[in-house]
């Protein structure tokens, strides 16, 4: 933040930085009925009045930091889970918000990439391996001031499955970080490391395109996230956990009776049950994307979706908003680059500013307005001095010492390699 000008105690105008001015707040010196020149709007407003301040005039500690955790997850692959999450967290980070994205697709990390990380200091390996003693420990900087992340271990065999005790250590040691939000980017598909954390986060949000299939998988993540808590929830309750296996032993892709006949049979046998499940079901909510939307009439596909969920499981999905299909997030990827920051005011850009404005920040009309101007303008800034990666440093010229030689489609005879990028993994 520039400096400002501030009115203290009527006293003649001085500039002042942000960091001066959360130690004057802290003193009590300033306050939230002070004046300060909005260079917006041009005039003298009270700081209360003013969005960029209100982190000035926060006093709590990180011990009760109220955090909140998002888990981004759905389901099918190649949707943009990981390239959506990078890009989310920095522009939260932007509005002065403490965020750390983390790397939850356990034996496949890349969210380090997508912020052009090619070689994390640490890893979830150190964690897992009790080379560092907490979750704290294995936390990175990144280029973009207040967000934070923890890299997956990519390859190693063992680090895809942790136990059950590893996961809730995991979960437990997520809610004692200093931040105001925590992103999860899970792993495609919908096993118990991808469902366990999805349940496990205040917010899970699902990722979708318009595309059937994944509208499909999307439903099938759903469904199979609900039986995993009624299933571990009633393990030793016969009666429901007979209803369960009937319908997860139905026809793949199919269901053997909604949640509404469930619970009606349920309702005969076991009516305290009966009435624990329809709680779960109204406080269950989860939370949709709609990814790579190219045409308005697109986001008819996310409202199905809405409506399958809500006729066949009984869950209501909210809306969290829909990011415009744009060439230039490709380029972004290949520049290891997220793409709010590589182009802050393209199509894919703005969709998102709008999401994070009205979906995440609440924050409509006027107000909404100019939280959105403001996102977009601290992300330009923030553009310019996010580092460029250039892979041309680390070109690999083609070898048969390459162990991916046999079965790779670039062999070019001495040529720089065009997945250059994979130059750590070599240790060259």
């Amino acid at each position: 933040m520039a400096e400002l000008f501030v009115k203290l105690n009527d006293r003649e105008a001085s500039p002042y930085s942000s960091d001066e001015l959360k130690r004057l707040a802290s003193s009590g010196e300033f306050k939230e009925n002070d004046l300060v020149f909005h260079e917006d709007t041009q005039e003298w407003l009270q700081a209360g009045e003013i969005d960029e301040l209100d982190k000035i005039f926060e006093t709590e500690n990180p011990g009760t930091r109220e955090r909140t955790v998002f888990a981004i997850g759905g389901g099918k692959g190649g949707v943009g889970k990981t390239i959506l999450t990078a890009s989310l967290g920095i522009g939260l980070a932007s509005l002065g918000k403490k965020v750390i994205i983390v790397d939850a697709d356990l034996g496949g990390a890349n969210l380090h990439t997508a912020m052009g990380i090619l070689e994390p200091r640490y890893t979830f390996y150190q964690f897992y391996t009790l080379q560092r003693d907490k979750l704290s420990d294995i936390v990175l900087d990144t280029p973009v001031e207040n967000l934070k992340l923890i890299s997956g271990a990519c390859g190693t065999l063992g680090l895809a499955n942790p136990r059950y005790s590893q996961k809730q250590r995991f979960i437990s040691e997520l809610r004692q970080l200093d931040a105001d939000y925590i992103l999860l980017d899970l792993g495609a598909g919908a096993s118990y490391n991808v469902i366990d954390f999805f349940l496990a986060a205040d917010q899970g949000v699902l990722v979708t395109t318009p595309e059937p299939m994944a509208i499909q998988e999307t439903f099938n993540f759903v469904k199979i996230a609900l039986y995993r808590k009624l299933s571990r929830e009633f393990r030793n309750n016969q009666a429901v956990s007979s209803l369960l296996e009937q319908d997860l032993m139905a026809q793949p892709g199919r269901m053997a009776a909604t949640a509404t006949d469930m619970l009606n049979e349920l309702q005969k046998m076991d009516k305290n049950a009966t009435t624990k499940i329809k709680a779960f079901l109204s406080s269950f909510r989860p939370r949709l994307i709609l990814n790579m939307v190219h045409a308005h009439d697109e986001i008819k596909e996310g409202d199905s979706l809405k409506t399958a969920v809500k006729d066949l499981l009984s869950i209501d999905i909210d809306y969290m908003g829909s990011i415009d299909y744009d060439k230039n997030v490709r380029k972004s990827i290949k520049s290891l680059r997220p793409f709010i920051l590589d182009n802050p005011k393209s199509k894919a850009s703005r969709s998102l500013t709008k999401m994070i404005t009205a979906g995440i920040m609440k924050k409509s009309g006027f107000q909404g307005f100019k939280h959105k101007r403001r996102v977009i303008q601290n992300i330009t800034d923030e553009s310019k001095n996010f580092p460029k990666t250039n892979l041309k440093k680390s070109e690999i010229i083609c070898s048969v010492k390459c162990f991916y030689w046999n079965d790779c489609e670039y062999q070019d005879g001495g040529y720089p390699c065009p997945i250059r990028h994979l130059d750590p993994i070599f240790g060259r």
